[in-house]
């Protein structure tokens, strides 16, 4: 049921995901918000008031002087473990007493990177071997011929080069400047925001890495160890693919994580862990077609592979099991990828969040068994291994 707030000066306002409040805003922010999608908003039976609820994005949204906080229904610091899911875990667990009750997702994430950054650059910023290729009129390096030949044939100067530079201008500590420029920007704490330009400015020099450009993956070794964590929210940061930030198109601000992309993501890699020990390989978001014309294209969340060979197939839904999708149109989708890829048996992976999950079910005619559970992401890092352990047990299980 709708919970009516009266506006007060500061016109900030509180709600769960998939809740609802009344709020009193005017016909263009109310316009503004429906179009950029991140809640829904019907006009409410008080004059001057609209009911917004939220969907399965948390976090903060700006519009003017509007602020909407949408909390999510797991603790903030889990949310930031599944998003930024990583094997090692042991970071994390000091971040929860850390963080404690903490329900704002913008400064919670603030709080972990500028934690998790001062001890990525504690004493000092790695260093590491950068590679250049540029024109300079001294010779160092390996001179690269084709590229002096086609730019600068008969000219000796300046010469094309290619050469190793010892500096701090590596890839660790470019992609931590960016993720530590971006959130100091947002984060509405004015001493979170100081910690954060405090470590920008340490990394002076060093040359920003691309908003949205793919972080490579890095490999860890006693050198860099220490950056692993903070690396990992950073990545989540920079390539922005589970948060959303403002940018000129929208017309409010918006720093939102979306639960479904997180939910899935963290159940891929997790089960990659998980089923790939027992062989073969797992694959997320895998392309393949209904028909034979290839024009119904359809991408199961998570597959596993022997060669070939489809072994399983697992969607993951982060969605509440009283919504009119569940069963339903979910087991039309699962029948559908059963029936592509060759399988007697399906797995909807859905969300823990408070409803009864129905028992598996044998599509009529067709021999496929839907199978349906649940993943409680709620508890301590060591329940959600044992919860993912006991998920890989029922994906290997035979058809029955």
């Amino acid at each position: 049921m709708a919970t009516t707030l009266r506006a007060d000066h500061l016109r900030q306002y509180s709600l769960s995901e998939y809740e609802s409040v009344d709020i009193e805003i005017g016909p263009k922010v109310a316009a503004d918000m429906h179009a950029d999608g991140h809640v829904s908003v019907a006009p409410s039976l008080a004059p001057g008031f609209h009911t917004i609820k939220a969907k399965h994005k948390v976090g903060v949204l700006r519009y003017g002087g509007v602020e909407l906080r949408i909390v999510p229904k797991v603790a903030v610091s889990r949310l930031l473990y599944l998003a930024s899911y990583s094997h090692d875990s042991s970071a994390w667990e000091e971040l929860d007493t850390l963080l404690g009750a903490a329900d704002d997702p913008l400064s919670a994430l603030a709080h972990a990177l500028a934690y998790h950054g001062e001890a990525a650059l504690r004493p000092t910023p790695i260093q590491g071997y950068v590679t250049h290729e540029e024109a300079e009129r001294r010779l160092r390096g390996r001179v690269l011929f084709d590229r002096q030949l086609s730019r600068r044939a008969g000219i000796q100067l300046p010469i094309e080069l290619r050469y190793d530079e010892y500096e701090v201008n590596v890839v660790e500590n470019r992609v931590l400047k960016t993720a530590f420029g971006l959130v100091e920007r947002h984060t509405p704490d004015p001493a979170l925001s100081r910690r954060l330009a405090h470590l920008r400015f340490r990394l002076d020099g060093v040359e920003p890495w691309p908003t949205g450009m793919s972080v490579p993956a890095f490999h860890f070794t006693r050198l860099n160890d220490r950056y692993r964590a903070s690396l990992a929210l950073a990545r989540l940061i920079v390539e922005q693919g589970s948060l959303e930030f403002p940018d000129r198109t929208q017309r409010g601000s918006a720093f939102l994580f979306n639960m479904n992309h997180v939910f899935e993501k963290y159940v891929e890699a997790e089960l990659r862990r998980a089923l790939e020990s027992r062989g073969g390989r797992v694959v997320g978001q895998r392309q393949t077609f209904l028909d034979e014309a290839d024009t119904v294209a359809m991408k199961p969340d998570v597959t596993w592979w022997s060669g070939d060979h489809c072994l399983a197939v697992i969607d993951a839904k982060y969605k509440r099991a009283t919504s009119d999708d569940f069963p339903n149109a979910d087991a039309y989708q699962m029948l559908a990828y059963c029936t592509r890829l060759g399988l007697r048996r399906g797995v909807l992976v859905y969300a823990d969040l408070g409803d009864t999950i129905h028992d598996s079910t044998t599509i009529r005619n067709a021999g496929v068994e839907i199978v349906t559970t649940a993943l409680d992401i709620s508890g301590s890092i060591d329940d959600l291994r044992a919860n993912v352990t006991a998920l890989a047990k029922v994906v290997t299980a035979p058809a029955s």
